[in-house]
This record gives C-alpha cells, structure tokens and sequence, in this order.
C-alpha cells in the first residue's frame, strides 16, 4: 500500500466533512420544500410520503453517485451504493437492534424484503455478466422502482400509512410563502449537487493518496458518510418506541439506493464495474440474506443478532482493508 504523502491531505479530509454537511442541509431542505410543495398542490399524505420523503432518503447517496459518473469515477458511484444498502443493514440496523429489539411488520417482510433482495440480484446480475451498468439497465432500474411504488401505493390505500411522519410539514405547508418554499428548494438542490460534488472529489484524491480503490473508498467512506441520515433517523425511531418504523425506513432506502439511485447515475451514463469486487457484492448479499432470515425465523432481530450484524459489518471492513 502507497505512503501517505509528507503534508497531510487536511485539505480533502475538509472536502469529504464539507460535502457531508452538505448534503445533510440539502437534503433537509429538499424534502421539507417538496412535501410542502406537494401538499399544496394537492397531494396525499400517503402518496407524498411515500415518493418525495422515500426519494429524500436517498438524496446524499443520489448527488454522490450521480457527480462519481459525470467525473469518470463509476467505482465511487457503485461502491457508494453497494456500501450504503450494505452499512444500512450490518451498522444501522445492528445498533438499532442492540438498542432495542426490533419487531418486524408482516407487510415488510412479505414484500418490502424481498424486492430489495430482487434489487440485490440485479445489481449483480448486470455488473458481472459484461462487466457494466449501461443506459437501458439504468432505465429498466428506474421502471421497477415506478412499478414498485405504484404498487405500494394501491395497497397502501387500504391501510394507515403511520410510517410515514410529515406533520410538520403538513402543518406549514398551507402557510409557507411559494417564494420561501421555492427558495428552499433551490437551496437544497444546491446543496446537494455542491456537496456531493466535493465529498467525491475528496474521496478521489484520499483513494489516490491510499493506493486503494475508488469503489473501496465508496463502499466505506463515502457510504457510511450518506448514511448517517438513515443512522440518525433509526435510532431516533428506537428511542420512541417505533422499532418496526426503523426496518421499513432502512429497508426502503435500500430499494430506493438500489433502483433509483444506481438507475439514474447508469442512465446518464454507462457504469463500468471497474474495481467492484465480486466480494463486495457478495457482502451486500449476504447482509441482505441474513436479515431475510432473522426476519423470517422469528419476525423479530434481537439483540444478539444486532450484535452479529455489527460484528461482521466491523470485520467485513477490516478484510477489504487488509
């Protein structure tokens, strides 16, 4: 492994802290501009959440990938998405667990899990046969992701969508100027596109600096940067009792990473796999299947199997560094 140089790289380590401040305000001011805009325009609850809130999740790991493709960096833009579905379930669910034990809703586990696990599939499934995510993949991505939410929404109509909290913006939202909500939409869009722009350009250079990889880099730097708001939402879901509301928000990103983010990056550019690992996705696999099977044995992850989830998460990271 190539030596760091003689100055420390204090100026990329700021890029990376900069563009993860960020894309956190731009992400917050994204979503409370496009729910009020929504609600204004006449919008359900149900359908605003599940689309405007659900894409707002994924914001930091969207601009991230999306500036990794349009620089020639495909590894940032894949590792990003491969380590945030990844950090999601082995870090955020884990400590979620570890917290408190997490019941699991049958809804959940009957359709939510496997589509991601299907996601899972077809992110292998297009990288390791030619070696590339290309524009018509990245297109079909984004039509399953739509069949998806179309789907969630009919059969969500018949229930409650108490997952969902946007109280507060459904409280402002009839009395919000339209200049002030545009402006904070600009200011997010703009955020966003600024701080994923610096986070990749630091990661580029540190990898560099490394001699490691970029996908490396994106897998666990960049990933577990994007996902700090899934963290803070998690375990906040924990300490008011909403454990359930955890796995589906978690779960959920992790379909909206998938489909969404990495269709939209491959759609305006091919993705080559470059230095994606077969081991890497293999990772992400088997995260995915072993939270299919502590959800399906007893419709709950307990603290042990948080504590083994956090475990292989830690050890998974200091193999793909050694």
């Amino acid at each position: 492994m190539n030596q760091l140089g003689p100055n420390p790289p204090v100026k990329d380590i700021l890029l990376i802290l900069v563009g993860l401040g960020a894309l956190a305000g731009g992400g917050e001011l994204l979503v409370r501009a496009a729910v009020t805009l929504g609600l204004r325009a006449g919008l359900s609850s149900l359908v605003t959440g599940l689309t405007i809130v659900a894409l707002g999740t994924s914001a930091p790991e969207l601009a991230v990938s999306i500036d990794a493709a349009l620089v020639g960096s495909p590894g940032i833009a894949i590792g990003n998405v491969v380590g945030s579905n990844f950090a999601n379930i082995a870090l955020v669910l884990a400590i979620s667990a570890i917290l408190l034990p997490i019941d699991i809703e049958p809804f959940v586990l009957r359709r939510d899990l496997p589509v991601m696990l299907l996601g899972f599939a077809a992110i292998a499934g297009t990288l390791l046969p030619d070696g590339r995510i290309g524009t018509l993949e990245g297109l079909l991505l984004l039509s399953a992701l739509l069949v998806y939410v179309v789907w969630v929404v009919r059969v969500s109509r018949r229930r409650q969508a108490g997952g969902i909290n946007i109280d507060v913006a459904g409280d402002i939202a009839a009395r919000e100027s339209l200049p002030g909500v545009l402006a904070r939409l600009a200011g997010g869009i703009l955020l966003l596109s600024l701080g994923g722009h610096w986070l990749v350009e630091g990661a580029v250079h540190i990898a560099a600096r490394l001699g490691v990889s970029e996908a490396l880099i994106g897998m666990t730097v960049v990933a577990v940067g994007t996902s700090l708001p899934e963290i803070t939402a998690s375990v906040i879901s924990i300490l008011r009792g909403h454990g359930s509301m955890a796995v589906g928000n978690i779960v959920g990103s992790n379909i909206w990473n998938t489909f969404c983010v990495l269709g939209t990056a491959a759609a305006i550019t091919p993705l080559p796999r470059g230095d994606v690992s077969v081991a890497m996705l293999g990772i992400m696999a088997a995260a995915g299947v072993a939270l299919w099977i502590f959800c399906a044995t007893s419709r709950q992850i307990n603290r042990l199997e948080g504590a083994a989830l956090l475990a292989g998460y830690i050890g998974c990271q200091a193999w793909l560094f050694s």
